[in-house]
């Protein structure tokens, strides 16, 4: 049994990209989001949240797991917007696919034809979620895709098509060395083919046109394209005017929300007031509001302490649902509506 599942994770650590279960996926129609309208203004939508639990997602030998949550968020815009959110109870999701000892650190959530993906930023594996399963369909490799080692997916989102899926940001440095790898964003098609394309002047652009200069760093987990509006949109986990230190950068939440049509010049706004516990690790529009509304997780890693917290804000910085904490110390990191 050991041999089978060293084999397993030797296996998935050599794959070439987009190797895993190309014909997974198949080109069909896109389901619309479940949208209820209850009348007088009110509206209501189903969406799902998952966790990134750092090494506590070993649950035993040979397990790893995450934690989804189904909820129902209802708006009501009928006076002045508001919004509440009912959560139903939790589910686990399991595998024994893993990189030395680490899996399901799962960053993020999308649907793309018809398929539940998920992002684990421990692996590289983009997988689909059916049920309580979870099945690896893509294998993403780090930097320009041709390194040894998994992609850190942090965020996904889709454009033309594609699905693109991207990291950090920011250029990795240690006694040892430095690397970009995590500048570099991936895109997939819907038969799994990866194209790696290099990031790295835009991530700088983004960096210098909110005022961090060049030692410093923003971090990116939560970003999304907008079709409707043609603007990509980003909302850093992170900013610092200064070089990383891991006990200061517990406290580097930022509340900027950068938006760009090109990718070349960028325009910022705020949201509320920076908690410097707090910083975005996804977000999603919700639906048939122009991409006007914007539903986002923040999630807070100090110490040993952790917390996820549920906010909706528009697109000028208006905040709508105050900072909102979830039950249970788990760190969500995905969340989609479905």
């Amino acid at each position: 049994m050991f041999l089978y599942f060293l084999s397993i994770v030797l296996l998935t650590d050599a794959l070439p990209p987009g190797y895993i279960g190309n014909t997974l996926l198949v080109r069909q129609p896109e389901s619309r989001p479940f949208i209820r309208n209850c009348g007088n203004g009110c509206t209501e939508y189903k969406l799902l949240i998952v966790t990134d639990l750092d090494r506590a997602s070993k649950a035993g030998n040979w397990t790893w797991r995450a934690v989804t949550r189904q909820g129902l968020l209802k708006l009501d815009i009928h006076h002045k917007p508001h919004v509440s959110i009912k959560w139903d109870s939790d589910r686990n999701l399991t595998s024994a696919m893993n990189v030395k000892g680490r899996a399901m650190e799962l960053s993020d959530l999308t649907v793309f034809h018809n398929r539940v993906l998920t992002p684990d930023d421990r692996t590289g594996l983009i997988s689909e979620i059916r049920g309580n399963e979870i099945i690896p369909w893509v294998f993403l490799n780090s930097g320009p895709g041709n390194t040894t080692d998994a992609f850190k997916c942090e965020w996904m989102t889709i454009k033309d098509g594609l699905l693109y899926v991207g990291s950090h940001g920011v250029e990795y440095k240690t006694k040892h060395g430095s690397h970009r790898n995590n500048m570099w964003v991936k895109t997939v098609t819907s038969k799994g083919e990866v194209t790696n394309k290099n990031w790295i002047g835009i991530y700088n652009k983004m960096k210098a046109s909110v005022g961090i200069p060049e030692e410093g760093y923003l971090t990116h987990e939560a970003v999304q394209w907008s079709a409707r509006r043609g603007r990509w949109f980003f909302l850093p986990r992170k900013a610092s005017n200064t070089p990383y230190n891991e006990t200061v950068d517990e406290k580097r939440g930022t509340n900027l929300l950068i938006s760009s049509t090109n990718l070349d010049q960028f325009e910022f706004k705020t949201v509320g007031k920076v908690v410097p516990e707090r910083g975005y690790s996804a977000f999603a529009f919700i639906p048939d509001t122009n991409d006007d509304l914007i539903v986002a997780l923040k999630s807070k890693e100090v110490g040993d302490s952790t917390a996820t917290y549920i906010t909706v804000f528009n697109i000028e910085g208006q905040v709508i649902l105050e900072d909102e904490e979830l039950s249970g110390d788990f760190k969500f990191e995905g969340l989609y509506f479905l």
